[in-house]
């Protein structure tokens, strides 16, 4: 029984088997390499920065409430202030009243106030008179406008973030 060592392929010359082997194992890249440390340096270097991502995001949604609600809060106060500067109520009485207004709108008692603008949780008024044409023969109309801004500071989740200011105006016409 003879053994064959060498084959022959259309005529090309004859290529031993351990030859073959050694083309075939080289062609395929040689020996796998087991990938799970780069997988391992992958996740610590990405999920720091996912991690970020989601803290920027959920500060930057707590921040949109913040508004919203304060908008409403700010949108009380200015009905309450028009409503007693249209009683010509002193300003400083107005302005205690449209703060306790803004309290209540938030649910809350003493939190907003209106004696130190330094601090978080400040309300400020303001008025001003505007003459609007009506368009009808060139008659004007002065309307009494009072404003109410809160300021406030909004909260953080990522305590490296920081937090970021939020600053809401509503307006109230008074005659």
């Amino acid at each position: 029984m003879s053994r064959r060592l060498d084959r022959q392929v259309f005529g090309a010359r004859s290529v031993g088997s351990e030859v073959q082997r050694r083309v075939h194992r080289v062609s395929r890249g040689g020996p796998r390499r087991d990938e799970g440390g780069q997988a391992l340096i992958e996740l610590v270097v990405v999920l720091p920065l996912v991690a970020l991502l989601l803290g920027v995001a959920f500060n930057g949604w707590s921040g949109m409430q913040l508004a919203v609600r304060l908008t409403s809060a700010a949108r009380a106060g200015a009905i309450q202030a028009a409503n007693e500067l249209g009683r010509s109520t002193p300003t400083p009485t107005v302005l205690a009243d449209a703060t306790n207004a803004v309290n209540a709108e938030e649910g809350v008692s003493n939190v907003y106030q209106s004696s130190d603008s330094a601090a978080n949780d400040y309300v400020s008024m303001s008025t001003k008179s505007e003459t609007v044409a009506t368009g009808a023969g060139g008659a004007t109309i002065t309307m009494n406008v009072v404003t109410i801004t809160i300021s406030q500071r909004s909260g953080s989740l990522v305590p490296f973030v920081g937090t970021f200011p939020v600053t809401v105006h509503a307006s109230a016409r008074y005659s």
